[in-house]
């Protein structure tokens, strides 16, 4: 059999040839990751996008995302800071100014939007997700078909993402540019830069005004927030916003639509979650271990140091690959299974670990279970056109579906679920 990520050692390093960008890497990640951890050394160097070790083990993606004194988050643009080099692969340009920091400054600006994610906090969204789902339903359920992104994942998601977030806009365009974001590098003559230019001085004026009238979302939460001791300043409310709207939705349609597609090849195992409310909230963090939205995070070294035995020097670049954590057979036996009672789904990475954990995660699980659930009450007979299907061209950022065809037996529209 042809070895999907061949290795060699070169200098004392093991050696291998990833590019989460590639389209051999969206095609055959799974059977990378089983190869990776066949000699149990799941660590290897790639020069690919400027150089970085790339990690799978469980037990030390756990620790680097935890140890920031040692691997950092921070985007050092300027040259002034500590050498980091961000969170992503190859170097972001526009930093991120929640996710690439370290703490304590984390933590603080991270306090400005956990209560919009609290449990108290989910109990207002259930409803919302609710609403904005049947209402996207409603458009097609007469049809008998429909195309599952773009009329009823997205709708969903962004809307309720743009909804917390206190965006005053239409939906339909910050989804379309975060879309093209995410499957793009900056430089491709795709790339929506100008877009996203345009939308972050958006960002700006909405913070400008809700400093001045608050209305108690989170625009209105980083427009009158603090930071040690200080105002956040309008770079970060501005940063911070563009994570929501770019980063917010597009990962969840990602992990739906992965498994619409899953439970359709496997009707069996579909009806058997459907069936059972707590085998499908499990179902939902097996299926993101098997199908994790996001390909990798990444830190950097700001000291000489070890990962795995693999001494690591100061200034390179750690990059976590998520799916080969995912893929840890050490940690989730079998891992090529999918086990909908797997005991330990929620261990995956797909959300990434330790201090930058996606604060809306049990927001995301929350509209995935809901989604799986409503669909296929709501469509029945539901079968999916697997060759109409069209996936994001690359997994470098997200794994995303820009179409999901289906069919189903047409019905009467649905009633509309209440607000408080």
């Amino acid at each position: 059999m042809t070895a999907t990520l061949p290795m060699e050692r070169v200098d004392g390093r093991d050696v291998i040839d990833f590019d989460h960008y590639s389209e051999h890497f969206r095609d055959h990640w799974r059977e990378m990751a089983v190869e990776f951890h066949a000699d149990g050394h799941p660590i290897a160097w790639t020069e690919r996008h400027g150089g970085s070790w790339v990690v799978a083990d469980w037990a030390e993606a756990q620790r680097i995302s935890k140890e920031w004194e040692t691997f950092t988050s921070y985007n050092d643009l300027d040259g002034s800071g500590n050498g980091g080099k961000g969170q992503v692969v190859p170097q972001a340009a526009y930093p991120l100014l929640l996710g690439e920091s370290d703490p304590p400054l984390h933590t603080q600006r991270r306090r400005l939007e956990v209560p919009f994610f609290t449990p108290k906090a989910l109990r207002r969204w259930r409803p919302l997700v609710a609403r904005f789902l049947v209402e996207a339903l409603n458009d097609v359920i007469e049809r008998g078909e429909v195309e599952l992104i773009e009329e009823v994942i997205v709708p969903t998601t962004a809307r309720t993402t743009l909804h917390i977030l206190g965006y005053p806009g239409e939906w339909e365009g910050p989804a379309a540019v975060a879309s093209k974001a995410m499957y793009l590098l900056p430089g491709d003559p795709g790339y929506p830069a100008a877009e996203q230019s345009s939308m972050r001085q958006g960002f700006r004026e909405m913070l400008t005004e809700r400093a001045r009238h608050p209305t108690g979302d989170i625009i209105s939460a980083l427009a009158t927030g603090t930071v040690d001791d200080r105002p956040l300043s309008l770079d970060e409310g501005e940063s911070m916003m563009n994570a929501l709207v770019f980063g917010g939705f597009d990962t969840t349609v990602s992990a739906t639509g992965s498994s619409l597609i899953w439970f359709d090849q496997h009707p069996d195992e579909r009806a058997r979650a459907c069936a059972d409310t707590a085998l499908m909230t499990n179902a939902v963090d097996e299926l993101l271990r098997h199908f994790p939205p996001v390909s990798h995070q990444a830190r950097t070294a700001v000291r000489d140091t070890e990962v795995l035995g693999q001494p690591i020097a100061a200034g390179e670049r750690m990059l976590i690959w998520l799916g080969g954590v995912n893929y840890d057979p050490r940690h989730f036996p079998d891992p090529m299974t999918v086990d909908l009672a797997r005991p330990n789904a929620r261990d995956h990475v797909s959300f990434s670990a330790g201090h930058h954990r996606c604060l809306g995660s049990p927001l995301a699980k929350i509209e995935i279970q809901h989604m799986l659930e409503t669909i296929y009450a709501a469509l029945p007979e539901l079968s999916i056109d697997h060759d109409g299907i069209e996936r994001y061209p690359n997994l470098g950022t997200v794994a995303g579906y820009m179409k999901i065809p289906a069919t189903f037996r047409p019905g009467a529209p649905l009633e509309l679920p209440e607000l408080d």
